[in-house]
């Protein structure tokens, strides 16, 4: 009678509450790896890296312009501090780590990933350039791509994503450090501003 009813109703209620529970603990572990994109490297007119870490985008374009990539690393980031920009500095590292002078492209103006996109654009386009592979951290590449897509559309520029490990970020476990937080949070956060 009505009994049975109800135990199906509990049941299914039981079932629809399990679901979403393991639904959104997907969710919840994929967050950290849905940031992240990677492709093989492949041969390229340019590497261009981009600003906003400590050193190991640099040290990831350094690496993959000594396997032989691509000629040229393009290093791209604004003022930091009075007249110093950190596309100076991240040059510098460059060529501690072994880069001469004249592999560097130092691209100054870039304050955000838009901006990456857009003078890099500016400087590929100067110097004939036909493809690039572009350096930032893991947790940053679905962004630099989704942005970096539409900024080099209908150029015929064909671009390669390679991604830097980051110090503090593990995209499988992403939650257990309070940076590991912030980056994800904040990623999210941006992604969502350019969409709109």
């Amino acid at each position: 009678g009505s009994g049975h009813y109800g135990d199906e109703k509990v049941s299914r209620k039981a079932l629809v509450f399990t679901s979403v529970l393991i639904v959104g603990v997907f969710i919840f572990l994929s967050v950290g790896r849905l940031l992240v994109y990677n492709e093989e490297p492949q041969p390229a007119d340019v590497i261009i890296v981009l600003a906003g870490d400590r050193g190991q985008r640099t040290e990831k374009g350094v690496e993959l312009w000594k396997q032989g990539y691509a000629p040229y690393i393009m290093v791209s980031g604004a003022t930091v501090y009075h007249t110093t920009t950190i596309a100076e500095l991240m040059k510098r590292h460059a060529m501690e780590l072994g880069v001469p002078e004249a592999a560097i492209i130092v691209e100054p103006q870039a304050d955000s990933t838009y901006d990456n996109a857009v003078y890099s654009k500016n400087i590929i386009v100067q110097y004939g350039m036909h493809s690039a592979i572009i350096v930032s951290s893991d947790s940053h590449m679905q962004r630099v791509r989704f942005i970096f897509d539409r900024i080099y559309s209908g150029t015929g520029v064909k671009l390669v994503y390679c991604a830097a490990p980051e110090r503090n970020f593990d995209p499988q476990q992403w939650w257990v450090s309070g940076k590991g937080i912030m980056i994800v949070a904040n990623e999210y956060m941006k992604f969502v501003g350019y969409l709109f």
